[in-house]
């Protein structure tokens, strides 16, 4: 083998992220991850170092859907030319005492977001652009996917409920697959 050329660097690359508040029903997303968790056969097998409902749990949750349609709004109304997407995932989790999230990415995804279902002090990391969000009832972060992010551990024995969402670009012809 010869090798010719290779080059190992980086590139400015152009980033979302969105930080904002919502206004949820607690009682309501809490009980219906509780539900999912008990169901699931992915607790503890992801980047959460916790409890994890399916991926797709919470995509056809009409009170889930109602809290994404303004930010869908605003992502359409933003001056910077954004992708075709659709809701591709949404799914609960439960981070438990010394529980977490594992430094990683949402690979092939094009948007992707967490809703905070109630105040707890597990931040969530974004060590690339120097941001970090501490959850509070009804905060959310929109983020391109490519972005590296993670909690450190549970410090509290109080339980973090969230949903974590991916938004995948429209396939060609339109298609949402």
């Amino acid at each position: 083998m010869i090798i010719e050329k290779e080059i190992a660097s980086r590139i400015p690359r152009d980033y979302l992220f969105i930080t904002g508040m919502v206004d949820i029903d607690s009682t309501y997303f809490k009980k219906k991850i509780e539900e999912g968790v008990q169901a699931s056969t992915i607790n503890y097998k992801t980047n959460v170092v916790g409890k994890h409902t399916a991926w797709k749990f919470f995509n056809n949750d009409e009170q889930f859907s109602s809290l994404l349609l303004p930010l869908i709004d605003h992502l359409e109304d933003l001056t910077i030319p954004i992708e075709s997407f659709y809701l591709d995932e949404a799914w609960g989790l439960i981070e438990r005492f010394g529980g977490y999230t594992k430094k990683h990415t949402h690979g092939g995804a094009y948007l992707s977001g967490v809703l905070y279902i109630h105040d707890h002090p597990q931040k969530l990391y974004f060590p690339t652009i120097k941001q970090e969000v501490t959850p509070t009832k009804g905060r959310f972060v929109v983020f391109s996917s490519f972005l590296m992010h993670y909690t450190h551990r549970n410090p509290k024995h109080k339980k973090k409920y969230a949903i974590s969402f991916n938004f995948n670009y429209v396939n060609v012809g339109g298609l949402n697959i």
